[in-house]
């Protein structure tokens, strides 16, 4: 009886620690802003907003890929 109290107990925990999965943006979605107007007279076309990454490599990852594309092809500036 106390081994399968404690084998179920584990199992629950397992089962919980595995659900919990910090890479899923849960409640995070794209946002369309509506055409606008803005204070001189000048059209706003719409778009989607993309959410902000919670990935703790995002900011390096947008650094390196702007650094690759900028030193490398076809959209490098020519001397």
């Amino acid at each position: 009886m106390k081994l399968q109290y404690s084998i179920t107990v584990f199992i629950i925990i397992l089962l919980t620690a595995c659900s919990n999965d910090n890479n899923s943006d849960t409640g995070k979605k794209p946002v369309y802003v509506s055409p606008s107007i803005d204070y001189k007279g000048n059209f706003r076309k719409g778009h989607v907003r993309m959410p902000v990454s919670t990935n703790k490599n995002a900011i390096k990852n947008q650094n390196r890929s702007r650094y690759y594309y900028q030193t490398r092809g076809k959209y490098r500036r020519k001397k």
